[in-house]
Parts: C-alpha cells; sequence; structure tokens
C-alpha cells in the first residue's frame, strides 16, 4: 500500500470513489499514487464516427463502433472448450467476432445493440475476422474519442478511477508557468485531462505533446544539474594501480576498452562530478571497462555499487568480479531478492560497515533498508531497462556520486547530443578478436520443421540453442507462448535437454536453469526475455525469436547478441507469421543490419525516442519523443537553468524524482 512521502498531500484512499477493493486493484497494476494512476495512459482511443474501410489488412489493430448484425450464438467444440460468435457492422462492412471460453458474451450482446469494438484484424478470404476482440459499452456521456485501458481492471472502470482522480486533485509542474506559457506547454492538470479525456484529435495531440515535453525537459534538466554540481572530495588511488588489474585479466583489452578506462579514470579523478554515458555494441565488453572503474574506486577507498536488470545478470557479473577483483584484496558483494535472510542479513552488514567495496545487484540496491558506507561510485548496466527515477534514487544513496549507466542499445548521435548535451560520451564500437558473424534470416512457415531440424543437430554437436517467445502462456490471439513451445520441443528428441525459463519462476528456479543450460546438462532454452541482457554462454550459436515483429528492432538486436559470443558461426532465426507488409519489410531491414549502431539509426527513425531515454510510459499511448519535443524540452531546460531557484527546487527533488512535483487536495 502506498506511504505518503514528501512530494505528495494525497493518498488513493481519500479520493472520493476509490475504495479499497480498488486500491488493491491498481497495487497489482503497479500504481499506489495519484500520479502513478494519471500517468497511466490509454492504450488506446475509439473515434466513435470513424468508419471503417475496407481496406483494413491482416494484422491491424482498430477500434471501431458496431452494431450487432447477427446476434451472440454459443456453442460448443469440444469438452471444456466453447465458442461465442457474433458479427458487427460499420460502414456496411461485416466484422465476425469470436471469443473462446467467455460464454458471458452471449448474455450481453443482442440485435441491433451498439458497441465499441477493439482488436486485431484475422482476414479468411474477403471477410474480417477478430478473436477474442474488447468490447466496452457506450456511456450516454462519451465524447466523440473513448479512451481504451488495457489493464488488470475494466476499461471503464479504470477509466472512472482516473476521472474521479482529476475531478479530486490539483496536479502542480515541476515547471513555474511563465516559463511554460512562452514555450506553449499548457498546464499539467489539463494536459492530464485531455490525454484521458480528448474533445478533438487535435487537443489529444497538443495535450500529448505537452507531457512529454515537459518529462523529458525534467529528465534533461536533472541530468544537466547533476552534471553541472562540483566534487568536493576525490580519488586517491594512482591510474598506475590499473596495472595489476590488467595483469589478472583473462583477456587484452581492446583499443577501444582502453580508450574508454582513460577517459573514464580522467572523469573520475577531474574537478567536476561525472556523469558519463557508454555506449558499446552487444559483447564489446562494457562490464570489464565498469569492473576497472569499480577497482580504481575501491583502491581510493569508496564503494561502488553495479545495477543490472535482471538477477540472473547479476550473478553473472557477480561470479565475474570474484574471480577477478578479490585475488586483488578487494571485497565484492551481492544482494538480489533470492537470497535467504541469512545471507541478506550479512550483506546489508558488509553494505552498511565497509566490509564490501563493490557491491552488484539488481534494484534491491535502492531499497529503503538499504545503506552504503562510502558509496561514490554508481553504475547502472543496461539503462533503458530502469526509469530515470530508480538511477536517481541509487544515486541518492551516496554522497555526490559519480554516475555511468552503459547500454548496448546506442542512442542515435543526434538524439544523444540533443538530450544530454555536454554530457560525456563514450563509444566502444570494436569487438574483441576472432568474434564470429552472426547470420541473420526470416523463417517462413513452411521452413520451421527445418528449423527444428537444424536445432536437434546443433544439441548433437553440443552447441545451445535460445528459443524466445513473446508471452510466457499460449491465448487465443496467435500470441507464441513460452509453454507450447516447450511442450512442443519435449516430444522431440531434444526433450530431455531443453528447459526453459520465464518471469512468473522463482528466481532461484530460474538461476538453475540457466546455470544447467550453462554448464551444458540443456542444450536448448525456451524464454521470455528474461535473457535478453548481458547473459553470456560462449556454447550458444542458435537463437530463435517467435513473433519477431512484435519487437522493436534495437530489442530484437539485444536478444540477438546472446549469440556469437564463442567462436563458432551463429544464427539469429525470426519467425514472423501474423506480420504485416510493413513488419516484413521492417525485418528484412533488420536482417542486413549489423551493429548495434545503424539498428538504433533504424530504430529511432520507425519508432521515436521513448525506450533510449528511459522515459517509457505503460501501454500503447507511449509520450512520442521525436524532434520538436527534444528541441522543446530543451528550450524549457536553458530558462529553467538560467532560474537559480527553480534550479535548486529540481536538485531538491532529486531525492524522489518526478515531473509532477505534487499532488494536492482541490
Amino acid at each position: 500500500m502506498y506511504t505518503k512521502d514528501d512530494r505528495f498531500d494525497v493518498e488513493l484512499s481519500e479520493i472520493k470513489g476509490i475504495g479499497i477493493k480498488r486500491i488493491q486493484a491498481l497495487n497489482e497494476m503497479g500504481i499506489y499514487t495519484p500520479s502513478d494512476l494519471l500517468l497511466r495512459f490509454p492504450d488506446k482511443y475509439i473515434y466513435k464516427n470513424k468508419k471503417l474501410s475496407s481496406s483494413v489488412r491482416e494484422g491491424d489493430e482498430i477500434s471501431f463502433t458496431g452494431t450487432v448484425k447477427t446476434p451472440a450464438k454459443r456453442s460448443y467444440i469440444r469438452r471444456g472448450l466453447t465458442v461465442v460468435v457474433c458479427v458487427f457492422e460499420n460502414n456496411g462492412i461485416s466484422v465476425r467476432c469470436s471469443w473462446f471460453n467467455q460464454p458471458f458474451v452471449a448474455r450481453n450482446l443482442s440485435a441491433g445493440d451498439t458497441v465499441y469494438v477493439v482488436g486485431k484484424v484475422k482476414k479468411f478470404k474477403n471477410t474480417v475476422q477478430m478473436t477474442n476482440p474488447m468490447l466496452i459499452a457506450p456511456n450516454a456521456d462519451d465524447g466523440e474519442i473513448v479512451p481504451v485501458y488495457k489493464t488488470a481492471i475494466p476499461s471503464r472502470t479504470f477509466a472512472a478511477a482516473v476521472k474521479t482522480a482529476l475531478a479530486s486533485v490539483r496536479v502542480n509542474s515541476f515547471i513555474p508557468r511563465e516559463i511554460a506559457d512562452k514555450q506553449g506547454i499548457m498546464p499539467l492538470q489539463t494536459a492530464l485531462t485531455y490525454v484521458h479525456s480528448p474533445r478533438t484529435a487535435e487537443e489529444l495531440d497538443a495535450a500529448k505533446l505537452s507531457v512529454a515535453t515537459e518529462n523529458l525537459c525534467y529528465v534533461i534538466t536533472s541530468y544537466r544539474l547533476l552534471k553541472d554540481g562540483g566534487r568536493d572530495w576525490k580519488y586517491s588511488a594512482s591510474p598506475d594501480v590499473l596495472n595489476g588489474f590488467y595483469e589478472k585479466l583473462p583477456y587484452t583489452f581492446t583499443d577501444g576498452q582502453r580508450r574508454a578506462v582513460d577517459g573514464i579514470v580522467a572523469a573520475m579523478r577531474s574537478d567536476k562530478l561525472m556523469n558519463m554515458l557508454i555506449q558499446g555494441e552487444v559483447g564489446c565488453g562494457k562490464t570489464a571497462v565498469a569492473l576497472c572503474a569499480m577497482y580504481f574506486a575501491a583502491m581510493s577507498g569508496f564503494q561502488s555499487a553495479l545495477m543490472v536488470p535482471t538477477e540472473v545478470l547479476a550473478r553473472q557479473h557477480y561470479a565475474t568480479i570474484v574471480k577477478i577483483l578479490e585475488p586483488l584484496g578487494v571485497k565484492t558483494q551481492l544482494l538480489c531478492a533470492s537470497m535467504t535472510k541469512q545471507q541478506r542479513e550479512t550483506a546489508l552488514f558488509n553494505i552498511k560497515y565497509g566490509a564490501a567495496s563493490c557491491i552488484v545487484g539488481t534494484q534491491s540496491l535502492i531499497g529503503d533498508d538499504i545503506f552504503y558506507s562510502d558509496l561514490r561510485l554508481v553504475i547502472v548496466d543496461e539503462q533503458q531497462r530502469f526509469g530515470v527515477n530508480q538511477r536517481a534514487k541509487l544515486e541518492n544513496k551516496g554522497k555526490k556520486t559519480d554516475m555511468i549507466v552503459m547500454t548496448a542499445t546506442p542512442i542515435p548521435r543526434t538524439l544523444a547530443l540533443s538530450l544530454y548535451g555536454e554530457l560525456q560520451q563514450i563509444e566502444i564500437r570494436e569487438l574483441p578478436a576472432n568474434r564470429p558473424n552472426i547470420h541473420t534470416a526470416v523463417v517462413p512457415p513452411h521452413k520451421l520443421e527445418n528449423m527444428y531440424e537444424y536445432i536437434i543437430k546443433k544439441a548433437a554437436a553440443d552447441e545451445r540453442t535460445y528459443i524466445i517467445c513473446p508471452r510466457i502462456e499460449d491465448g487465443d490471439d496467435d500470441i507464441t507462448g513460452v509453454e507450447a513451445i516447450y511442450k512442443k520441443l519435449k516430444t522431440m528428441p531434444i526433450g530431455a535437454v531443453t528447459g526453459c525459463v520465464h518471469g512468473k519462476m522463482r528466481d532461484g528456479d530460474k538461476v538453475a536453469v540457466m546455470n544447467d543450460f550453462k554448464s551444458g546438462t540443456l542444450k536448448v532454452l525456451v524464454s521470455t526475455t528474461v535473457v535478453e541482457v548481458g547473459v553470456d554462454v560462449p556454447e550458444a550459436t542458435t537463437v530463435v525469436i517467435f513473433d519477431a515483429e512484435r519487437f522493436g528492432l534495437s530489442q530484437l538486436h539485444q536478444i540477438r547478441g546472446r549469440v556469437g559470443r564463442g567462436t563458432k558461426e551463429s544464427y539469429c532465426f525470426l519467425v514472423s507469421e501474423q506480420g504485416t507488409p510493413e513488419s516484413d519489410e521492417r525485418l528484412k531491414e533488420f536482417c542486413a543490419l549489423k551493429d548495434g549502431f545503424s539498428v538504433s539509426e533504424l530504430d529511432f527513425k520507425l519508432r521515436g525516442a521513448g525506450d533510449f531515454v528511459g522515459i517509457r510510459q505503460h501501454g500503447s499511448g507511449t509520450l512520442e519523443i521525436n524532434e520538436k519535443v527534444i528541441m522543446n524540452a530543451r528550450a524549457l531546460s536553458d530558462a529553467i537553468v538560467e532560474d537559480g531557484g527553480v534550479s535548486a527546487s529540481i536538485l531538491r527533488s532529486l531525492k524522489n524524482p518526478e515531473f509532477i512535483r505534487s499532488v494536492t487536495m482541490n
């Protein structure tokens, strides 16, 4: 349950109409404050008067106002499986909709009824069909644009909670009104109201632009103010101490890694606090560079913390660091969720009283009960997997800490310069010697059996294969699930050496399966994207990505980077059975791109910058970050930095960072 802090004067329970059960449902969705609620934007919008077009294509996501043409009829297919079928009409076009094992749908649809329909198009000959579409009953007070929320609670219920919150609270922006007015940014309260209850398409676009600009302005200003902070302490170690570190490495640094280390150490020894972005190709050795910085901090008597997105990756990094640093006299500590009570208590003691100099972990590192002895260096791996708030919370665990963020999803140069300004950036483009090529290809449906035969052959040769699926369980929307593929593989000759991991498993169980995969006990691993980042298995030479059209290009490149880490030629197979002509062309372009820098440029061109800067919002109503937003946010930031009082207030707010300054009762 949400605990009141110095950002908010209002709790969800104080808003009329949001009771205990509704609060519990919202908490399960990660919504604890009015700010969380208001920033959960609609997934889609229904334009009531928009007419269906006969040109709709397979795979299109559509929403329309439908009139029941053929009453809903329930049928039994076999024991335990029923289907409800109903035909809707819009603009003379019939849409046949089916729902499996949802008998209640038939009770709510009669001939002549009007209902909003949201779902994905399936074409059969010349007919338009949808499987398990969402239905929303119209309300008398609906405007011309109706927001749709795909959440754990009904869309109407969620919309009512948002409407109640907007009517009950006052949202205060961190940007002074006079500065925002000059840049044409509407009041945040107004913008959020229009995002959730737009009256016109133009009003909705303007509101999204305002919220995106203000959010990005906060990010830019925070980075700039942190960067401008002076250093009232220094690292006492000499750069020469790194010679001992290099001698302990089981490999030789590339020229790119050496340049990166030199740049980092120079920044650490400067008079200004370091705010460094390290961008590098998948497998270029960023982690070893970060380890070098952690060793330098330890030799100066300070603590450093490395935060990574998954426990599997945390344990992998911890094992590497222990192997290299502990022979050099540097104590390392792991902190993650699956540790026993005794292990955790020991870890907290070592961190608090300085028995450990290098701390590695997941988000556990930013827990309220974690206290550091003298944290001076913070490193965030795969920074795009963390929000600005999480990074800042770790930074605030120390005293004027240096910050390094790393990513294998490079940020396009034009975006990085606009977003970060003078933030120090280091690129590592070289790969270690003898790295093999990774061949990428789209596998058509009629070649799937050939692909499985190839995987069986590779397993017999003691080579490993990842199979990545977008979700855990199969649904009626044709999205591939881990469990279905795992079940299929268990019937094949490789069944005994096939395992699976996914987000619903306990962390300890995931680690055990991954260890079996690394050791060779398992040859094939079926997984969700929990293995997307950092996992290093040199024997893995093949990765299969099902429903590849559902992933962004940068994420596909991350997954592709799980192979090609040994010496053998490697392959990435993209399976896309539900793609559109646009997604097919996108995957074709991806196959021709070999490095993350070119992939990021194409991804930015096609999808915008939201994923790069770490300010994603829930739902497909994601804030679009384009050149106009960046320019406006930069101009706002310039004005704010010139106002010393505002700058000071932002620095204070970084203790609990949020571009919404407060939410108070009206």
